[in-house]
């Protein structure tokens, strides 16, 4: 009968450590949901405060300023005549090569 009261006395103990532990992790959590808005608000603020790259943001200015001045219609525009300049810079190489080959072919003879 003396093993009784000495093993009460263990579980008693070992009860009232795990409650220690129990109601310490419970203040933990309660604390991080008390400070997680907080936290994802300071978060949110430092990434908005935080500039992109300098050739970013220059690029980024740039192309809001050419959406700005055209419409849809002039983007159409602009567009086949960028594609009409490349098909006149292609040709242009072709002449710039033929050019060169007679040249060279001239020189040889």
């Amino acid at each position: 009968m003396s093993e009784k009261p000495e093993q009460t006395s263990f579980d008693l103990d070992e009860l009232a450590r795990q409650d220690v532990e129990l109601q310490n992790k419970i203040k933990q959590i309660q604390s991080f949901i008390h400070e997680a808005p907080d936290k994802l608000q300071q978060e949110e603020d430092d990434r908005i405060r935080t500039l992109p790259a300098p050739d970013e943001i220059s690029e980024r200015r740039r192309e809001k300023e050419f959406f700005d001045r055209l419409s849809r219609g002039e983007l159409k525009n602009e567009r086949r005549h960028q594609a009409k300049n490349g098909v006149i810079l292609v040709l242009l190489l072709i002449a710039i090569t033929a050019v060169c080959l007679w040249i060279s072919r001239y020189i040889e003879m």
